[in-house]
């Protein structure tokens, strides 16, 4: 027999039934969410600035959405017809776990003739009650399933509700997490209409807080500024209380929503950069710049979900389009993502969530709508276009720009190994001798035409040559990857012992001077222009004293004994008498130099050497940068 009966204990102890109520507190996550603090960055208001401020904050998920619930609650009468007038929340929090919100609205002080009770106790003490169940109507609210309120009362150790209609007041308060009924309810005569519910949360329900920290404080106020700035022209007061004494009071009312987004002056920095686009169903307010998302539907903050993603697509597909035809440069929509901010505020009709905290909405794109209406929905051209001539096109160039440099670090290392191989162009390569580098130089020379010259007047111990073909490649904006496809400079690469992606030292590279040697006509100096652009991918060159120009002579007098070599017609004016009784022949480039006046320019050279500074960046940015042709063309007429 005791067998028996322990065997149906056991039954009865592993299967049971528990009443909603206590459903909800054995498994407060399925309705509220986390019941300890996380760590959570949110704007939050600071108060000496008069601006949001992004912060990390300890914040306890569901605690917060017992505050939201009731909050809404008034949000969602506000925008209801037939309010009693309600223009105005004063909600109230105390460290101490107490917590209200009063509003100047009412609720009808009469019985509930099917559920026996009257409306207030009706709507604020039992579950799944609601004005919002019938799907057939347009609903422009928050609330959906009639829970959101009473969750509030069960976290709590005492419960009120007190309202009044214009004829009516009513007062009525719980006890133990709504488990006691405290048998107060009064009916009065009363004239005026308000709606006053009234909570001291029941700390214990929740991990490791015992008290209401001054951050979560912070975080309601936010609560507070958004339910003004999603409700335009409902007046919102928060009061911030210590132990019963009032320590901070704020009041917010928003005649337009422009005049919320520039709380967030730090972020939203220029006001007429802003881009606006406004239908039926929605607002969207566009900056070109931070990565900020924030969101309302129906009058409350919800900023993740179909809706947000909705507005995403556009301008993501709309972004990346233009720049695919106008900078020739392939994005996917995503890559758009996170380089913009919006904020919007969305009327969904009978909206769905992915729980009871609202945080993000589900309802599908086709099925937003506004009552019967065909709104479908989607964003103009005009706004599209407007988007894309701000400056986030900038913005994701330079994103794209440093994208495709983190892509060639990793390419780094194959480079530099690919550049110890063999060169391409062994042919157009002379070396020197010597295996000192302090004491060899490279000469690069335009063109093959140099070869039998160099070979005839070079120091074959110490001076050795590359002989390029033509004009090199334009690197000004060129990754390292696509550099080294071009063979020529992939040569000068290995034939100078260059490493990418790194500071290369002095010791390390296989010569103590690079020398320009081009002609001093237009295309030589254009050729010296364009070396000196690939050049600057290695600061340090200019750094060691290593990269310089040899200046060949404009003029050579001769006679039978000697010749002089003149650098510049300035020179030439100075040394005219001298030069009386030589021969004068005018130098059109190094092929026009007879052996022995190209073996007196190699062995006594006049080097031009060239120093990296900001100037010559700007330099080097302003003749050789791409997209610039008419600033050019400015300049020079300008110089001209």
């Amino acid at each position: 027999m005791n067998k028996e009966m322990s065997k149906v204990k056991k039954i009865e102890d592993k299967y049971r039934q528990m009443s909603q109520r206590e459903h909800i507190l054995f498994r407060s996550g399925m309705y509220i969410g986390s019941v300890k603090n996380e760590q959570m960055d949110l704007f939050l208001y600071d108060v000496e600035e008069s601006l949001m401020k992004k912060c990390s904050v300890d914040c306890c998920p569901g605690l917060l959405k017992l505050c939201d619930e009731v909050i809404s609650n008034s949000c969602d009468e506000f925008r209801r017809e037939g309010n009693m007038g309600l223009t105005e929340i004063v909600v109230k929090i105390d460290n101490n776990g107490s917590f209200s919100v009063r509003d100047n609205g009412g609720i009808p002080v009469v019985m509930h003739k099917v559920a026996n009770m009257m409306l207030p106790d009706f709507l604020f003490s039992q579950l799944r009650t609601s004005s919002n169940y019938d799907d057939t109507e347009s609903r422009d609210v928050v609330g959906t399933n009639g829970i959101g309120a009473c969750l509030t009362g069960i976290f709590s150790s005492y419960f009120s509700i007190f309202t009044a209609d214009g004829k009516h007041s009513y007062f009525h308060s719980w006890s133990d997490n709504m488990g006691k009924d405290n048998g107060d309810a009064v009916k009065k005569n009363c004239k005026d209409h308000f709606t006053e519910s009234s909570y001291i949360f029941d700390l214990s329900r929740f991990e490791n807080i015992t008290s209401i920290s001054d951050e979560f404080v912070d975080v309601v106020e936010k609560r507070c500024i958004d339910a003004a700035a999603a409700n335009l022209g409902l007046t919102v007061k928060f009061e911030h209380y210590r132990n019963g004494f009032c320590e901070y009071t704020s009041e917010w009312k928003f005649s337009k929503f422009e005049e919320y987004i520039m709380l967030y002056g730090n972020y939203i920095d220029d006001a007429d950069s802003l881009i606006t686009y406004s239908d039926d169903m929605k607002s969207v307010w566009f900056f070109p710049d931070g990565n900020i998302n924030i969101g309302f539907v129906n009058g409350a903050e919800c900023s993740s979900g179909t809706h947000i993603r909705a507005i995403h697509k556009y301008i993501n597909e709309s972004v990346s389009s233009y720049i695919n035809a106008k900078k020739k440069i392939s994005l996917v929509p995503k890559d758009i993502d996170g380089k913009y901010s919006i904020f919007c505020l969305m009327h969904v009709d009978n909206p769905a969530y992915d729980s009871q905290t609202k945080d993000t909405l589900t309802t599908p794109v086709s099925k937003f709508k506004i009552s019967d209406s065909n709104y479908e929905f989607t964003m103009s051209k005009k706004f599209l276009d407007s988007v894309n001539k701000t400056d986030l096109i900038d913005t994701v160039m330079d994103w794209y720009r440093q994208k495709t440099e983190v892509e060639d670090l990793k390419n780094i290392r194959k480079l530099n190994k690919d550049s110890k191989k063999k060169i391409s162009r062994g042919d157009k390569f002379i070396d020197a001798n010597s295996k000192n580098r302090a004491e060899r130089e490279l000469w690069i020379f335009e063109g093959d035409s140099a070869n039998a010259g160099f070979r005839m007047a070079r120091n074959p111990q110490t001076q050795a040559a590359y002989l390029l073909r033509g004009c090199p490649y334009n690197t000004i904006s060129s990754s390292a990857s696509k550099i080294m496809q071009n063979k020529e400079l992939s040569d000068l690469v290995s034939i100078i012992g260059l490493q990418w992606g790194c500071k290369n030292k002095k010791e390390d590279l296989n010569f103590s001077r690079i020398v320009i040697a081009t002609d001093a006509d237009y295309d030589g100096s254009h050729i010296c222009g364009l070396l000196l652009v690939f050049f600057n991918r290695f600061p340090e060159l200019f750094e060691y004293g290593m990269v310089c120009r040899s200046i060949s002579p404009i003029m050579v007098a001769y006679n039978d004994k000697e010749s002089i070599n003149i650098y510049t017609y300035k020179e030439y004016k100075q040394r005219e008498k001298e030069l009386k009784n030589y021969n004068i022949k005018y130098a059109k480039g190094l092929g026009s130099l007879n052996n022995q006046q190209y073996k007196e320019m190699m062995q006594n050279p006049m080097f031009h050497y060239y120093k990296k500074d900001e100037l010559s960046d700007q330099s080097i940015n302003r003749w050789f940068g791409k997209g610039i042709a008419k600033d050019r063309r400015d300049v020079l007429k300008h110089e001209v």
